[in-house]
């Protein structure tokens, strides 16, 4: 009887034990699952904080970058209204260089003629005959000949007009030449027929270019000119239909006067001796009351026989003159 007691105690006991298993399991797990639901919810809740964080970032991010993209847009536009106003200056500037140039020529040739016209123009050699005047004139130089053309000059009291260029070693002969009383004119800078004559802004670039280093050289400003070749030339028209035609005007226009002319000493066609020299010369009508005769001081021929040349037409009674805006200018027909 006792055993039997004794046993179903501890049944009873085992029971009461596995029910406080039981319920405590359940509220356990009731515990957990409550923490579990709540870290669920809470993990959702920063999930969507998370992603409304996210979405605010993106939707920023677009922001900057459409703003990014308009400033872009807005510095490319200020950039190129940049440019633009920057050519306009340069082009107003150049063209207040040109209008000073201009300036400076007219004032300085007033100024001349003021104080002294007369020496200016022409120097009056003995046997002279009134109205005849000859107008020696040189292109291409300055070179190693030209001083000792300037000597023979002086040694016969004569003076002449030189078309100078750029491109030499004796730049530095253009201030003997406006020193010792000479005419200086311009014959463009680099006399290339290729680049002077490929357009009408090409030639005043070059032409401006030569103004600036006799300016620089002489402080002269000259406005006297002669197109390389002539103004008849007819090797422009491989470079530039009708540039001939619109360089002459555009350079009267612009306050220049060119010369062509009517005489040449033949020493850029041959003339290697002072007897042919001579013999090209005399072509030209003893008669004529004005002879502009072409020559180069870049030719020996012609440092020899200048003096010869020289004597000749004192012989014929002319006097000599320099050329200047007042002289009227001789002038070929316009081929171009």
């Amino acid at each position: 009887m006792k055993k039997t007691i004794k046993k179903s105690t501890a049944f009873k006991i085992l029971i009461l034990l596995l029910s406080v298993l039981f319920v405590a399991s359940a509220i356990t797990a009731t515990v957990f699952g409550l923490k579990y639901r709540d870290e669920t919810v809470t993990n959702s809740q920063i999930s969507d904080e998370l992603k409304n964080e996210q979405s605010l970032y993106d939707e920023q991010v677009s922001v900057n970058e459409s703003l990014i993209e308009e400033n872009s847009s807005y510095s490319a536009e200020l950039e190129k209204q940049s440019q633009e106003n920057q050519s306009r200056v340069d082009e107003l500037n150049k063209q207040i260089d040109s209008l000073k140039k201009q300036l400076a020529t007219k004032t300085e040739t007033t100024t001349k003629k003021k104080s002294n016209s007369s020496s200016t123009t022409t120097t009056v050699v003995s046997g002279t005959t009134q109205g005849k005047t000859v107008y020696l004139t040189f292109d291409d130089g300055p070179s190693s000949y030209t001083s000792q053309i300037l000597d023979t000059l002086d040694e016969y009291g004569v003076k002449a007009t030189f078309f100078v260029t750029g491109t030499g070693n004796y730049t530095y002969l253009m201030k003997e030449i406006v020193d010792r009383g000479h005419a200086i004119g311009l014959h463009t800078y680099s006399h290339n027929y290729k680049t002077i004559y490929s357009s009408d802004s090409a030639y005043f670039k070059d032409l401006n270019k030569i103004s600036d280093l006799v300016y620089e050289q002489t402080g002269v400003r000259t406005n006297i000119i002669r197109f390389p070749g002539g103004s008849s030339n007819t090797v422009s028209k491989k470079y530039s239909s009708g540039i001939m035609s619109r360089l002459t005007k555009s350079v009267e226009e612009q306050g220049y006067v060119y010369f062509d002319w009517n005489c040449t000493n033949g020493d850029a066609d041959g003339a290697t001796t002072t007897q042919k020299q001579l013999e090209f010369c005399k072509q030209y009508p003893k008669s004529a009351s004005r002879v502009v005769v072409l020559m180069h001081d870049t030719k020996k021929a012609t440092k020899d026989s200048i003096g010869k040349i020289i004597e000749y037409y004192k012989s014929c009674g002319f006097q000599f003159g320099t050329l200047s805006e007042s002289v009227p200018p001789v002038h070929h027909g316009v081929n171009n």
